[in-house]
């Protein structure tokens, strides 16, 4: 795919993402926002306070990298994902029907530290982020999207360069996003 093609999918996709949680969370009433559907599922707000765990683990990263532009300069004309890039954005990608392919847990370190939060504050800091995530995406323009490198939210044992994380990223904000919607559905 064509790095501007690559690009300008992602920042459709942030902006597709912020229109929806501002549709269907913004308003909601705080309490069905902290309601588990059960013991053992997420509420809608530890789906949120999950995604800003992880973000806050990878934007800072992307922000610094977009801010270092002399040592990344230099786009390819093509974006080519990496074995391990591929591999973990299929796996985080809802279907096109909506559904989850690959069931997984949650690193120990990245479950919600808390049930329950206030509605604004925990959607205020995700809509942060995901502005962050347009501007990262307007720096790469003219940089490099294989060589700068991110650590992943397994540690430095696994990183993956700054294209691959950011779709990676992208498509966990949609997964969880779609477990939300499915918890509203469940709650409602």
């Amino acid at each position: 795919m064509k790095t501007v093609d690559f690009l300008e999918h992602r920042k459709k996709e942030t902006l597709e993402i912020i229109s929806s949680v501002k549709k269907e969370f913004a308003e909601l009433d705080p309490n069905k926002f902290n309601t588990k559907p059960s013991p053992e599922k997420w509420s809608i707000a530890e789906c949120f306070i999950h995604l800003n765990q992880t973000l806050d683990i990878y934007i800072p990263q992307m922000v610094k990298k977009v801010k270092d532009k002399e040592k990344y300069k230099g786009q390819n004309e093509f974006f080519k994902y990496s074995l391990v890039g591929r591999m973990a954005v299929r796996s985080m990608l809802p279907r096109p029907d909506k559904s989850i392919a690959f069931r997984m847990k949650t690193f120990g370190n990245l479950k919600p530290k808390r049930s329950e939060g206030e509605r604004d504050k925990i959607l205020n800091e995700f809509l942060g982020f995901q502005t962050s995530i347009i501007h990262v995406i307007e720096g790469l323009d003219g940089l490099s999207l294989t060589k700068p490198k991110i650590i992943t939210a397994a540690g430095s044992i696994l990183k993956m360069c700054i294209g691959d994380a950011l779709h990676f990223m992208i498509a966990h904000n949609q997964r969880h996003i779609l477990q939300a919607q499915n918890v509203l559905k469940i709650i409602s």
